[in-house]
């Protein structure tokens, strides 16, 4: 018996998915942030390779994570689909077991400088762990699709939001966990190279950590019960492009599907962006720290050891060294982010409530925008950058979780682990992107401030050269100003590409915050809105305000046509701005214009031939004869599309007989009607959707 989507978040398979990607997530981010410090240490201060520098071992470490995501993606999509998505888990869950293996002895191989040459040594344990994060970007890269298309297959439509919020949000706690514990521990733990010598340090206490981590979460797999494969008899290409040509086709057929694979991708275009911007800031104030501590000490001596002193992020250190101290800065900061999305991502699936909220990524754009300015600008103190990169996260919580629903509801089930790798493989390039960007522009700004290649200064400057280095180096910690700035200015773009090509998330996104005060909306029946093809929705709406409740309870782009009563009080010229961003077609009863109502009919059809959903009036005495027309026009045109019943209810009142959950605004949609329901059938079905259900 196939095994089906349960209404719960307690479902044991659920559980088990939650705790095998929170250590995968974990152990991805400490191996990604010890591998940079780890590498730099043995490579730049100690083995002084001469083509590797700070810069050199951040780009490598970086694009060993991303380039399996770009060779490799298609075929993950392939696998995802093939094979049982919980078999996939479990197996890379066995393999990061291994990865891990031989990332401690990668870490441990310092101590065994008596058997090799102490050089050759560090080259090679640095090596070693490097090439884990590659192997772990490999196990991301099968893993992801996996992860991701096993939730609809694992979570009824009803809680996928709310499971996603979870999902992302204890990911971005792995995240947090991950960078924070790694980055402090390696500080802690780190070897010291002391007058061209190696004093080995305990970074295997890590590679322990990590590797026991790796273990439980495997075991943890286990919890997952059996998930049949979507597409058994897929092929397995041997040109591993072809089907990613396919993939992008299936992507591209769902205008909503591909915008969010877009959105997706920005998010990712950011996350890196903002963490390419935290770790320069932290090395040009590394530099500026250690220099001016190399002042204090010229100038006097006696200052050496008060001058390691200093506190991070309101945090007292008085032992670590300006290298030290700027290390776990950068590791506290992106945890910082890390935290912010991991929060806003439980908020985001809470507050979407049993639906899939769209109104809550544009929120989440403005909140972006909104807190990446704020450390563009002159603080007064630290701690306002901090809280501004926590809000940067929170609001990115707020974007990425309703387009991670979205997607994962409108691919086809037995195409899910395809376009969730398409999704991969864009995220890639947009990660790529921000790369190329963030060098650019600091290459371009530190180019137009007239700045010298950083570590420059030799051991014997005299104290003047020092101070005027110290000055160029405070000039340049203006730059990731104006790269926050940037950051900021690009999410307006993407928001603008976003309302414009899905012009209802706007409108969702007024009425998601209307929703909250006693205008709350309660949704039943939404599971029968189908995730794709034409649909025509019989409703009683008969005010404009009625028609955008119903659009805003659905994830999919409605064309209402909406038919007015003689009576209703006409909306405020800005709901009406407003509704007709959505494509509302508003008619009045009274309306003698033919052309009027053919002009709708023709645009209504258009919508259903694109596979979308048009919702018409059905009820009331001026929703015929044209109306009935019009709706006798669409069955006949477009007859596969599927005919749902919905009901808009307000009650504001306590009147002591009607229920408790009656009260307020609500919006049932029905059971499918049959394909011979005809005008007054379809107005009945209505009248029977009165007597409301408890919200589900």
């Amino acid at each position: 018996m196939t095994p089906q989507p349960v209404a719960t978040l307690r479902s044991r398979t659920f559980i088990g998915l939650l705790l095998a990607q929170f250590t995968a997530t974990f152990n991805d981010q400490a191996i990604h942030i010890v591998a940079i410090f780890y590498a730099t240490n043995l490579l730049v201060r100690y083995a002084r390779v001469s083509w590797c520098d700070e810069k050199t071992v951040l780009s490598l470490v970086t694009v060993c994570f991303l380039a399996p995501f770009l060779v490799f993606s298609p075929l993950a999509g392939v696998l995802a689909d093939k094979f049982s998505k919980r078999t996939i888990i479990v197996f890379w869950k066995l393999v990061e077991v291994v990865l891990m293996l031989v990332a401690l002895i990668g870490l441990s191989l310092p101590h065994f400088a008596g058997t090799w040459s102490p050089t050759t040594l560090a080259i090679v344990a640095s090596a070693m762990v490097v090439s884990t994060t590659f192997l772990m970007g490999l196990h991301s890269t099968f893993f992801v699709p996996a992860k991701y298309g096993a939730m609809p297959e694992i979570l009824h439509t009803t809680v996928l939001s709310r499971g996603n919020g979870l999902l992302e949000g204890t990911s971005f706690m792995a995240q947090i966990f991950g960078t924070a514990l790694g980055g402090t521990l390696y500080v802690l733990c780190q070897s010291e190279v002391s007058a061209g010598k190696l004093v080995p340090g305990e970074e295997w206490v890590i590679g322990v950590l990590l590797f026991v981590l790796a273990l439980i979460g495997t075991l943890t797999s286990f919890l997952m019960q059996p998930l049949p494969a979507a597409d058994p008899d897929r092929k397995i290409n041997k040109n591993p492009w072809q089907p990613a040509v396919k993939n992008f086709a299936i992507a591209r057929a769902s205008r909503p599907l591909m915008l969010s694979i877009i959105g997706i991708a920005f998010a990712a275009f950011l996350t890196i962006f903002l963490r390419q911007i935290l770790v320069y800031q932290g090395e040009v104030s590394k530099e500026l720290q250690a220099t001016r501590h190399r002042i204090a000490v010229i100038e006097h001596p006696e200052t050496e050891v008060a001058s390691a002193e200093t506190s991070i992020l309101g945090w007292h250190v008085p032992t670590l060294s300006p290298e030290e101290r700027a290390e776990l800065r950068v590791a506290l900061l992106i945890a910082m982010v890390g935290f912010g999305i991991g929060l806003g991502s439980l908020a985001a699936g809470y507050l979407s409530g049993h639906k899939v909220e769209l109104g809550l990524v544009p929120i989440g754009a403005v909140g972006i925008i909104a807190f990446a300015t704020v450390p563009s600008l002159p603080l007064p103190a630290d701690w306002i950058a901090s809280v501004s990169l926590f809000l940067i996260g929170v609001s990115a919580g707020f974007y990425i979780v309703p387009l991670y629903t979205l997607l994962q509801k409108r691919a086809p089930r037995e195409a899910k682990g395809n376009v969730i790798a398409v999704s991969n493989f864009v995220n890639v390039i947009g990660g790529i992107l921000a790369v190329v960007i963030f060098w650019g522009l600091t290459l371009g700004l530190e180019t137009l401030q007239g700045q010298p290649r950083r570590g420059g200064i030799s051991a014997t400057a005299t104290v003047d050269l020092l101070r005027t280095h110290a000055q160029q180096l405070e000039e340049q910690l203006r730059i990731p100003r104006f790269l926050f700035l940037f950051g900021s200015a690009f999410t307006v773009m993407v928001l603008c590409v976003l309302c414009r090509q899905l012009p209802d998330f706007l409108v969702r996104s007024l009425l998601w915050l209307r929703s909250q005060g006693r205008y709350h909306l309660h949704v039943h029946g939404l599971q029968h809105l189908p995730s794709d093809g034409p649909v025509i929705l019989a409703t009683n709406c008969e005010r404009i305000e009625d028609a955008l409740l119903v659009v805003s309870v659905t994830d999919r782009y409605v064309r209402f046509l909406v038919v007015e009563g003689p009576d209703d009080v006409r909306p405020n010229p800005w709901l009406r701005y407003l509704s007709r961003s959505t494509g509302l077609i508003a008619l009045h009863t009274d309306s003698t214009d033919a052309a009027a109502w053919t002009q709708a009919g023709a645009a209504a059809a258009q919508t259903l031939r694109e596979n979308d959903v048009v919702a018409i009036t059905v009820t009331g005495p001026g929703a015929e004869p044209s109306a009935e027309r019009v709706w006798q026009t669409l069955r006949t045109a477009i007859p596969k599309a599927i005919l749902l019943p919905v009901l808009c209810v307000h009650h504001h009142g306590d009147d002591g007989e009607t229920p408790s959950h009656v009260r307020g605004n609500h919006v049932v949609l029905g059971n499918p009607l049959a394909a011979d329901f005809d005008w007054n059938a379809a107005r009945a079905a209505i009248d029977n959707l009165l007597h409301l259900p408890e919200p589900v």
